[in-house]
């Protein structure tokens, strides 16, 4: 539906209905969902925003979420066939750290689909050796997404670094709510401005609550992004669907 006082279209018009590929909706193991009611709840409003795919992607992050295939497909039975008119399936989100590279070695590591692979770095500062350890994932067949690159401060004066990225063989994926003035002003600018470069290959909601959900519901774009945001929508569904 078109905004009734601008030339404006719903940021759900655009993306209900794809895969959402990354969302904390798994109960117990992260940031995300509590506990299985506060799972259920976020999956029963994914389906009354009329999305009928998501992949759950909790946190495996150091010492803080120590999340392994086990845990991770643990809180999935939890919730499985809850809201069966929504398609859940899980992989996680990697921390660019120590104990991802551990991981890295012993082939340990859940994907999206197929071999695309969900990665975030450090908020503070990117790891010291990015660039090898990209070509460590590239070489065992991975793709690496790499998840809300808006959100890192650090690379804000310099757009050409994203380029760097997606020339090793990097995908990224734009968060939902950076579209908004969630994350601060600053993040909402990189966002349209890496929107308007063509630089991003997916989106994802990066649901941890139901207030995230509900927020993105009132998102509006302007009409000038609408065709970029559409194709990536589009690729959301050509590759996760």
């Amino acid at each position: 539906m078109l905004s009734i006082f601008s030339k404006k279209t719903f940021l759900l018009d655009i993306i209900a209905g794809i895969p959402d590929i990354h969302c904390h909706v798994l109960p117990g193991i992260d940031d995300g969902a509590k506990d299985v009611q506060s799972s259920t709840d976020l999956l029963h409003k994914y389906r009354d925003l009329g999305f009928k795919k998501i992949i759950a992607t909790p946190h495996t992050l150091g010492e803080i979420y120590t999340n392994t295939r086990a845990s991770i497909a643990k809180a999935y039975t939890e919730v499985k066939g809850l809201v069966p008119e929504v398609s859940l399936s899980y992989a996680s989100e990697y921390m660019l750290d120590y104990e991802f590279e551990q991981l890295l070695e012993s082939d340990s590591l859940l994907c999206l689909k197929d071999n695309y692979l969900l990665v975030e770095l450090s908020y503070f500062q990117p790891p010291i050796h990015l660039m090898e350890l990209i070509f460590s994932i590239t070489s065992k067949g991975y793709i690496p997404v790499i998840a809300h690159p808006e959100r890192y401060a650090y690379y804000h004066k310099d757009l050409s670094i994203f380029e760097i990225f997606k020339g090793k063989g990097c995908h990224l994926q734009l968060n939902a709510l950076s579209l908004s003035s969630h994350y601060g002003s600053h993040v909402q600018r990189q966002a349209f401005k890496l929107l308007a470069s063509g630089a991003y290959d997916f989106i994802g909601t990066d649901t941890h609550r139901l207030e995230h959900l509900e927020k993105i519901a009132e998102i509006k774009i302007s009409s000038k992004y609408l065709a970029t945001l559409r194709n990536v929508a589009l690729n959301n569904d050509r590759v996760f669907s």
